[in-house]
């Protein structure tokens, strides 16, 4: 068995905060039911779900960005020898 480099892990503290935050919004969302019965109660709970839909596009794509961002694109081309 080989050691584990612990120079070669990558820490995404960022990243982890957000997807912690996107999963408590959709927890608080999906325990939030409305009372089916009063049209008021309904249109707030889908107003809000609509929020956070929003807010988790928004939170994924920082975290897309954050990954990719020093991520470096291989442009290079294999030309194997004739």
């Amino acid at each position: 068995m080989t050691a584990v480099d612990k120079s070669s892990e990558k820490k995404f503290p960022n990243e982890v905060k957000l997807l912690d935050a996107i999963y408590e919004d959709i927890i608080e969302a999906v325990h939030n039911e409305p009372d089916m019965n009063n049209i008021e109660s309904m249109r707030l709970y889908i107003e809000n779900s609509y929020r956070i839909f929003n807010r988790t596009i928004f939170r994924v794509v920082e975290i897309k960005n954050s990954l990719t961002k020093n991520e470096k694109l291989d442009s290079s081309t294999w030309n194997p020898p004739a």
